[in-house]
């Protein structure tokens, strides 16, 4: 069975959850670059979900 794809806002959900946890600052140095490693990987996925939602957009507006 495939994996459930985590929706945009679990996405967003995530991302604070590593911004908490670096601004904390109690993880050790490899836990913190792991930590930001995942955060660029998940911000990446939802700067792609948005382009391609603004696409959709764009192009149902243009639509007559």
């Amino acid at each position: 069975m495939a994996a459930k794809k985590s929706s945009f806002e679990e996405k967003l959900n995530r991302l604070q959850e590593i911004a908490n946890a670096l601004e904390k600052g109690e993880l050790s140095l490899e836990e913190m670059l792991k930590a930001f490693e995942e955060g660029i990987k998940v911000y990446r996925e939802c700067n792609t979900i948005l382009e391609s939602t603004e696409a959709k957009i764009q192009m149902l507006m243009t639509e007559e």
